[in-house]
């Protein structure tokens, strides 16, 4: 008696035992093995894991500064507004949500997620789908709650971290953050398409 417990894999064909067969171990640990193959696949596709930062404290207020004028992260606190989906495989796909209340007196804010697949060795970060935008209006520093909801396809195995990043244009007052309260949550979806 063996154990095998499966290989990811989802073999197109099995083949079956016969009225001529000889029944051995080897004519019956063929089909067994496709089975538990494609149950193996089976199990690893589909949603995977949830990756999630927040903040809901109403005691500790804080507010998330912003400063560059190419996207770069939050000043204030480096380790909010980010979060790392682990083992993440070519064609993954990670959904991402981002909500907190923006707020800007620069001419006008913009906030995007981004994301870099094998983080931890060297990967490049892309500015992901969708943005929040604000700007002055008469004069005066404008907020608002907002949502942004995105995705991204891994293109490289490894971790992947999504962040929020911000950017300005034109003039900076006093204000460029995200205030009092957020959330951002990514959700590792495994399509079967993705590779092993």
């Amino acid at each position: 008696m063996a154990q095998y417990s499966g290989n990811d894999t989802f073999p197109a064909s099995a083949e079956l035992v016969n009225d001529g067969t000889v029944r051995d171990a080897g004519s019956v640990n063929v089909l067994a093995e496709t089975a538990l193959d494609r149950t193996t696949f089976l199990r690893n596709v589909g949603f995977r894991r949830v990756a999630a930062w927040s903040h809901t404290n109403e005691v500790t207020i804080r507010s998330w500064t912003f400063s560059a004028t190419t996207y770069a992260p939050n000043t204030s606190f480096p380790s909010d507004w980010l979060v790392t989906v682990p083992n993440a495989r070519v064609g993954d796909i990670i959904t991402v949500d981002a909500s907190g209340i923006f707020a800007s007196d620069a001419s006008t804010s913009f906030w995007r997620l981004g994301a870099t697949d094998n983080s931890t060795g060297g990967g490049s970060e892309v500015l992901l789908p969708g943005y929040v935008q604000v700007g002055i209006d008469d004069g005066e520093a404008q907020q608002q709650y907002a949502t942004i909801s995105t995705y991204h396809t891994v293109v490289t195995a490894g971790a992947t971290r999504l962040r929020m990043l911000g950017r300005y244009e034109g003039t900076l007052g006093t204000i460029f953050a995200i205030i009092a309260t957020g959330v951002l949550r990514a959700t590792l979806l495994r399509p079967t398409g993705s590779s092993a």
